[in-house]
């Protein structure tokens, strides 16, 4: 383990401060890039016209599953759900749709148990008795395999996750013998063409509140997430695989990692995002497919546990390189920077995967970036056969009150780097 004081890390600017040029200089995004957006017809669709009622109290599960079926007939259009709340179970959507939330409206998931026709957790009596009898819930919002879709409008949509955490993996690790209860996810797609979310605020998902899986042409825009900052794994914005994203204007305060490619991606731009509370920026730890070509440019993040992060781990890695983290400010954050290959979840301590699948990190580039009173300056760790390799910090202010630690990563450049 190379550990090193802060005033030793920056000392590394001396002997390293030969210029470099990294790869992640010659990423290609720039001010026009731009995912294709939806194209959806002129049609509107009132979600009450299918006999919703917004009164807080009444499943509409089958209203919308009439109003979507209605519009996937014809050939696509705008569904509009007006001001009031809409209790559902989960629903799918369809190709061509817009499902536009005016102000005031909000999508809501059950706030019992016993509205998901679940037992209540307190009348079972072991963790063989929930595999036997409670199946885990499809999630609020589904879109499997569609094209030209959107989520638009100022309204919400809420997970009511609270009686979820409660039964959580980390419910259990406090409170020794607590059941748990395997929690999903609020709006996910499943391979998709064109799709955007703009405007909406979720809130309070059971886990994750937007997951875009297998999409190409994403984007995500002044869109805003809210859970406690103690709600156990509600990551707010969780693309990837992806291919051509655009994440932009979102302001989130959750519990776990705020913005994270998962699993794959390229070409991915993220900007102007405003973070408070949460694990940051991220990539992993699933990193199986490879992330490339990927821009962080112009986000403030404060009090955040972490800043920037890379995490990754043997049986679920691929290649990051390419990635660029420019003009950023951390204040009050945990560790700032982090980037490690022996990234452990607390949820699959024993997670073995395949062997085959060896994380790697090279040609990264951060720069331009202000780091105030940081608890610690952050990691570089990577495997005794995977080294991290070719990173770049340049023209960062740093100060933290603890250690930044290497280990097992070799051509390290420090131009301008400067803090206490």
């Amino acid at each position: 383990m190379r550990t090193f004081g802060l005033l030793a890390f920056l000392s590394l600017t001396i002997c390293q401060a030969a210029p470099v040029a990294a790869l992640a200089d010659s990423i290609p995004l720039d001010a026009n890039f731009q995912p294709a957006l939806p194209v959806i017809p002129d049609r509107a669709y009132l979600l009450t016209d299918f006999g919703a009622v917004g009164d807080g109290k009444t499943l509409n599960t089958d209203a919308f599953k009439k109003a979507i079926d209605r519009i996937k007939a014809d050939g696509g259009g705008r569904l509009v759900v007006p001001k009031g709340v809409f209790r559902t179970l989960s629903f799918n959507l369809c190709s061509s749709l817009d499902l536009h939330l005016e102000a005031g409206a909000m999508i809501q998931a059950p706030a019992t148990f016993a509205e998901y026709g679940l037992p209540d957790p307190t009348t079972l009596h072991s963790q063989e008795e929930v595999a036997a009898k409670v199946r885990t819930p499809e999630p609020i919002i589904i879109g499997s395999h569609l094209h030209d879709v959107a989520i638009t409008g100022t309204g919400t949509i809420d997970g009511n996750g609270s009686i979820w955490w409660a039964w959580s993996e980390r419910a259990s690790r406090k409170n020794q013998g607590r059941l748990v209860y395997r929690r999903f996810h609020m709006v996910v797609f499943n391979g998709c063409e064109r799709l955007h979310v703009s405007d909406i605020t979720l809130s309070n998902s059971p886990m994750f509140h937007l997951v875009p899986r297998d999409v190409t042409d994403l984007v995500i825009e002044r869109v805003k997430v809210r859970a406690p900052f103690d709600a156990p794994n509600t990551d707010a914005i969780d693309p990837g695989p992806v291919t051509n994203a655009l994440v932009r204007d979102c302001d989130i305060d959750t519990g776990d990692d705020d913005i994270v490619i998962k699993s794959g991606g390229t070409n991915i731009l993220i900007e102007n995002c405003t973070i408070a509370h949460g694990h940051g920026i991220s990539i992993g730890s699933e990193t199986s497919r490879g992330v490339r070509n990927m821009l962080v440019r112009h986000c403030t993040l404060t009090g955040t546990d972490n800043g920037i992060r890379i995490k990754s781990m043997r049986g679920a890695g691929g290649l990051v390189q390419q990635v660029r983290y420019t003009d950023l400010q951390l204040t009050n954050v945990q560790n700032a920077i982090v980037l490690e290959l022996d990234y452990v979840d607390d949820n699959r301590p024993n997670f073995r995967g395949d062997p085959a699948k060896v994380p790697a990190i090279r040609d990264i580039l951060i720069d331009n970036v202000t780091i105030t009173n940081s608890e610690r300056a952050g990691k570089i760790v990577g495997l005794p056969d995977s080294p991290i390799t070719r990173i770049t910090l340049r023209n960062v202010q740093l100060s933290a009150r603890h250690d930044f630690k290497i280990k097992d990563a070799v051509d390290l450049h420090f131009e301008n780097v400067t803090g206490h």
